[in-house]
């Protein structure tokens, strides 16, 4: 696995942003490519798939968004506008241009939002389980589905650990992460966890999760994307189970919305381990840069 090799602070609204950098400096020729994770996760959910990206000559960069790691003093607004706003002045912190950026969950909403409201500053986008906004069920508030979406990740919040193990504990039988235990989700628990209490803050959580269901800024950009670009699906979900956060029936109906979007589906992983077990890391890396050289 990659540990970041540096950390940097970029001013944005109401303080300051934690971006770290996985692998060498852009002296070596590397291209920037921007990761963005999902709703209660951090930079740490990218360590395994840095190394493929290194692989094929890029330099990764991965976010703490707004409210979460080391970022999780940063005060509201939330919202995936006010979280494309905090990329952009990623990307013009680092004088980027045009860099690709793949968003995770979550981040595939915030990179919608990126692409739709700053076209000009992305070069290509890529969404991984994230991104299309999630069907709501007839007769149902999003109050009432937010916590059938994010489920125990809601409840976590509330809680309090004792110690690093027992967080790790904490999350070892979780089904999700049913291959076995590894020093990479060590690694991705242990950072979570502040002063007994996981780092993400829950108002950023209930606050986000309401662009997740047809907010017209994803809407919008997903029907304007103007060149082919991957939608990336883990077949099954948060929970290792069947069908995944995007079942294919309903994926079937909501992409010719979207005639821009080609869909990839991975072979046996979650929505977890798709990022955080080398097998799924590796069918993302060549899905959208091919074999490594």
């Amino acid at each position: 696995m990659s540990m970041p090799t540096e950390k940097f602070l970029v001013n944005v609204a109401g303080g300051q942003l934690a971006v770290f950098r996985y692998g060498d400096d852009l002296s070596n020729g590397g291209e920037p490519v921007l990761l963005i994770h999902g709703v209660t996760s951090s930079n740490r959910a990218f360590q395994i798939f840095a190394d493929e990206l290194i692989k094929r000559g890029k330099s990764p960069f991965a976010v703490d968004l707004r409210g979460r790691g080391d970022s999780n003093n940063l005060p509201g607004p939330f919202g995936m506008a006010q979280h494309a706003k905090d990329m952009v002045e990623v990307i013009n912190h680092f004088k980027w241009n045009k860099p690709d950026v793949i968003g995770h969950s979550m981040g595939g909403f915030v990179t919608a939002a990126l692409v739709g409201l700053y076209p000009e500053q992305v070069g290509k986008v890529i969404f991984a389980d994230g991104g299309i906004p999630l069907p709501m069920p007839p007769g149902m508030s999003i109050e009432q589905i937010m916590p059938l979406i994010l489920g125990p990740a809601l409840a976590r919040l509330s809680m309090t650990f004792e110690s690093k193990e027992a967080y790790r504990d904490y999350w070892r039988p979780h089904p999700a992460f049913n291959r076995g235990w590894s020093a990479e989700l060590s690694e991705y628990v242990d950072y979570d966890l502040r002063n007994g209490k996981p780092s993400t803050n829950p108002q950023a959580v209930e606050d986000d999760s309401r662009d997740l269901f047809g907010d017209d800024i994803i809407d919008k950009a997903l029907k304007n994307l103007n060149e082919e670009t991957l939608f990336i699906r883990a077949p099954r979900g948060l929970q290792n189970e069947e069908g995944g956060l995007y079942p294919l029936p309903i994926l079937e109906m909501a992409l010719p919305q979207y005639p821009k979007l080609k869909l990839i589906n991975l072979d046996d992983v979650n929505h977890y381990d798709m990022f955080l077990h080398p097998i799924g890391c590796k069918q993302i890396a060549e899905a959208i840069y091919g074999e490594a050289k």
